[in-house]
């Protein structure tokens, strides 16, 4: 008789917003989601679907896990890159002589 009353709030289990199961997907083709890899900083991969149509998708590197000289050089690639300045020198003699063959009128 005790279990006949325990046995229903056993096996009854409400679901609302804080429960979430693991499954399948029932569909093989769901609108607006794409087939895609996700690629764990290990290197590893799953498939997963996104919804936006790439190929790869991939997670950051954990920094702090690196050892430095490769935390050196991935915060040198994070770095904006400065643009060379380009000294700009005008030349300031002129010698009108010279274009003096441009200016006289041709006769035919």
């Amino acid at each position: 008789m005790l279990l006949k009353s325990i046995l229903p709030l056993i096996i009854s289990q409400r679901s609302n917003c804080y429960r979430s199961s693991i499954t399948r997907f029932s569909r093989d083709i769901y609108s607006r989601l794409y087939p895609n890899y996700l690629v764990l900083p290990d290197g590893s991969t799953i498939r997963i679907r996104y919804s936006e149509p790439r190929h790869l998708v991939k997670l950051p590197v954990d920094i702090a896990s690196l050892s430095e000289k490769e935390q050196k050089t991935r915060l040198l690639r994070r770095s904006a890159v400065q643009k060379e300045k380009m000294e700009i020198t005008l030349d300031t003699t002129y010698d009108p002589t010279a274009y003096l063959n441009e200016y006289t009128k041709q006769t035919s």
